[in-house]
């Protein structure tokens, strides 16, 4: 019987150490905190940021294939090209609220899923707070009714514009988070 070779023991080694990394029961998935904390992007839990009530405002359009833009209260949404298969009506709700936060629904289901991501661009620059132009914000999918962070948005805070933009491939509620 051959002993195994210096590399095959490493090898070993690295394979057993990655399969029981691996076999950590994550099925729930991280907790906000731990998401957080594995993002770099929050020194504390996020929460929604609190402004000075703004006016209610929206917006409705038929957009089809050939894609198209709604725009509300500082708040755009761009439908790229082949990103809707055929003709719906979209509209886009910014509600009159403590938080920047939008709701965007449809005529034909509740959560609508985009073949194509779409960009939106949400504007904070209403809760004139000096202390939001210091750290990052972002975008977060929210439950409209109760206001409950449920998943981060992988998005960009332009702070010379007041804005946070993020691409997503379906509707539902969005607001910004510190």
């Amino acid at each position: 019987m051959r002993r195994p070779t210096r590399f095959q023991l490493i090898l070993a080694l690295s394979l057993g150490l990655a399969g029981a990394a691996c076999s950590v029961d994550r099925a729930a998935g991280p907790s906000p905190t731990e998401r957080s904390s594995l993002l770099g992007l929050f020194d504390k839990d996020p929460s929604l940021i609190n402004c000075p009530a703004g006016e209610a405002q929206s917006a409705t359009a038929l957009i089809g294939p050939l894609g198209g833009v709604l725009a509300a209260g500082g708040t755009q949404v761009v439908i790229p090209a082949n990103a809707v298969l055929s003709p719906t009506t979209f509209t886009l709700n910014v509600p009159s609220s403590k938080y920047v936060e939008i709701e965007v629904t449809t005529d034909t289901s509740e959560h609508y899923v985009f073949a194509q991501p779409v960009v939106v661009t949400l504007d904070y620059g209403r809760c004139g707070r000096s202390n939001l132009l210091r750290a990052p914000l972002t975008a977060w999918n929210i439950d409209p009714q109760t206001k409950a962070l449920l998943e981060p948005m992988t998005s960009v805070d332009n702070k010379l514009t007041q804005t946070v933009t993020f691409t997503t491939i379906h509707f539902s509620g969005y607001a910004v988070a510190d």
